[in-house]
């Protein structure tokens, strides 16, 4: 479906020169949905080649007759409007995510049905930017509910029983999500939230950047020298091994690292560790790299 609306729209790649829609709009499509973003001459050029297209194909568009060049339109969930230079969720979309409020106060829910709610709190966070680190353990709750899902381990049409704390998390977030409903599109600086952790089996690290809620995940296992440190030791390289993962993207911006072991945050805070050589290395090399090398304005939590 999606190649067929690539198609029917006039892309580059699916299309011969002649019905290529003009270079000056640019064109979103996704399944069987169209957008074309450019000046108004440009796109109604573009949307009467669709309509050329689409007849020679038998192909029937849903609401041709009252299809418009618009400031302002619903895409995907997305409610754009470039007059005003702000982004929203859709109605439908806030419709759906009422809906699934009153299931989560329920406290319990199909697993599709919070498998679903997670893909649509992801997509509505990014839109009108809810930060999800906030949420991290709802999110977490859902990724293993997702993976479990994906092994077969539950079946789709299983109720699951929701928690209190799952339940407030879920709750807090849709409501977040709700009453944000639309912000302003402007420039922002890059910022970037990274959660570090580590036992004495391993390592992780999950990176959030706060403008868009993409994530990125790391860990490995420690090697057989390294499950000889001292746990704060093995908190310090989990420390500069997150860090040292910060993309070149985020130069100039904000990084915010939230670790929960004090000793890393003491050493991070004062730039210095006289107790151990390796803690004292693996944080200011990770806090060096940051600050002088990227010139990111770091916060340690």
């Amino acid at each position: 479906m999606h190649t067929l609306t690539s198609t029917i729209a006039g892309h580059p790649d699916f299309v011969k020169t002649v019905h290529v829609v003009p270079a000056a709009v640019t064109m979103h499509t996704w399944v069987d949905n169209v957008r074309y973003a450019g000046s108004r001459k440009d796109v109604l050029e573009a949307s009467r080649k669709v309509d050329e297209l689409a007849a020679r194909s038998k192909v029937t568009w849903k609401d041709a007759d009252t299809r418009t060049a618009s400031t302002r339109y619903e895409f995907i969930g997305v409610d754009w409007d470039h007059q005003g230079r702000k982004v929203g969720i859709s109605a439908r979309l806030s419709k759906k995510l009422a809906r699934d409020l009153e299931e989560v106060r329920k406290g319990a829910m199909s697993a599709s049905g919070l498998e679903t709610l997670g893909g649509r709190l992801l997509h509505a966070s990014a839109i009108v930017g809810v930060f999800v680190g906030e949420f991290y353990f709802a999110l977490k709750f859902l990724r293993r509910l997702t993976n479990a899902l994906n092994r077969g381990e539950k079946a789709v049409d299983q109720t699951i029983r929701l928690s209190g704390s799952v339940q407030r998390l879920l709750d807090g977030w849709v409501r977040a999500v709700l009453e944000k409903r639309r912000m302003p599109v402007a420039a922002r600086v890059p910022s970037l939230t990274v959660f570090v952790d580590a036992s004495l089996e391993g390592w992780g690290g999950v990176l959030v950047d706060v403008a868009t809620n993409a994530i990125e995940v790391l860990g490995s296992r420690w090697s057989r020298k390294e499950k000889g440190l001292h746990i704060n030791e093995l908190e310090a390289l989990a420390f500069e091994l997150c860090v040292s993962a910060v993309p070149d993207k985020y130069a100039g911006g904000t990084v915010t690292v939230v670790v929960d072991n004090t000793t890393v945050q003491g050493v991070a805070r004062k730039g210095a560790c006289l107790r151990s050589q390796t803690l004292n290395y693996a944080v200011v090399n990770g806090l060096t790299r940051l600050m002088c090398h990227m010139n990111i304005s770091l916060s340690v939590r």
